[in-house]
């Protein structure tokens, strides 16, 4: 069924842009694509539709998600998740983490990485930590340091997102440029947001 709907899609794509080589006019798009889209296999399982993405321009979500974003969630254990992400416009993004045990203990971690926009969806891939002694390198070939999220709300105030794989939706808020987040001696809050590899 998804094959059908997936071979009848680009087939439409496939005749659309075609048309592009040629000086001669063609037809309308129709106006309800997505019924003519569902038309082509009448058979096909509500679950098996994805739901759709609302139209986000990827330009302005990539702008209005550069600075600082907030995010605390309860852990299953019983403590805390805080996480403090700044997107840059050149692309890298430097992310810290607090964990409070339910005991109180805490500890930070920072990773840096590359992120980006393409319409409804966020991803990050993940490229090292920030250590004292420096950045320490991750390995490019786990699947596990690539993420996709779809967006599912982002206005200048909060940005909710759900992981493509894991289902979980992050909901996280857009702090002042000089916010920080307590890291503890072990790692460095300063090091830049650029990096190299």
């Amino acid at each position: 069924m998804k094959q059908a709907l997936y071979f009848g899609v680009l087939s439409v794509l496939l005749a659309g842009c075609s048309q592009f080589k040629t000086n001669k006019q063609t037809a309308p798009i129709p106006i309800n694509l997505e019924s003519h889209v569902q038309a082509l296999d009448e058979n096909a399982q509500a679950e098996d539709v994805p739901t759709p993405t609302p139209k986000i321009v990827t330009s302005n979500s990539r702008t209005m998600l550069l600075g600082k974003w907030y995010g605390i969630r309860k852990t299953n254990n019983g403590g805390q998740k805080e996480w403090l992400t700044e997107r840059s416009a050149d692309g890298t993004y430097r992310v810290d983490f607090r964990f409070t045990a339910k005991n109180g203990d805490v500890r930070t971690q920072s990773e840096v990485g590359f992120w980006g926009v393409s319409g409804g969806t966020y991803f990050r891939i993940f490229r090292g930590w920030i250590t004292i002694e420096g950045m320490k390198p991750a390995d490019p070939t786990k699947a596990d340091h690539y993420d996709a999220y779809a967006i599912q709300s982002l206005n200048d105030t909060y940005f909710s997102y759900k992981h493509v794989n894991r289902e979980h939706v992050y909901t996280v808020k857009k702090m002042p440029a000089d916010f920080r987040l307590p890291l503890n001696v072990k790692s460095e809050s300063d090091e830049p947001l650029t990096f190299s590899f």
